[in-house]
């Protein structure tokens, strides 16, 4: 989805009037914001694949806002040098873990869902292993 909304907003990047700086913002805020990127990211279990492919949504649009090809040989490292910037998407969204995961143990999301993110259970029963029975 947040591809989507990159791919709509193609005469903004091919636009050479609008400076570099201008696009950077436009797509922080309309497409990282606004696309599926950062919505509902809060809840999701992330595995090195997924890591990867956000880490290369986010280097495949810096490439295509600056009309650079694969084809061109260019290293992520050199492109992000050229923007002045750093890789920041995947640092978004593990910060908007934390804030929900401070949020539910803080209590603000109602006691039943501490209850099950800490799993503890109250009743008479301990965890541990049953007592042995004597067969007389």
């Amino acid at each position: 989805m947040a591809r989507q909304k990159a791919v709509v907003l193609t005469s903004i990047w091919k636009d050479r009037n609008i400076k570099t700086a201008t696009k950077v913002k436009v797509m922080k805020s309309m497409v990282w914001a606004l696309g599926s990127i950062q919505y509902g990211v809060e809840g999701w279990t992330f595995k090195k694949s997924d890591r990867n492919r956000i880490e290369a949504f986010e280097m495949w649009y810096w490439r295509k806002m600056l009309s650079i090809s694969w084809q061109e040989h260019r290293t992520n490292d050199s492109i992000l040098t050229e923007l002045g910037l750093e890789r920041e998407l995947m640092g978004k969204v593990v910060k908007l873990k934390l804030q929900y995961f401070g949020h539910i143990t803080r209590g603000s999301a109602g006691q039943l869902v501490l209850t099950v993110l800490e799993g503890i259970m109250l009743g008479l029963r301990h965890q541990r292993r049953p007592r042995r029975t004597v067969d007389t």
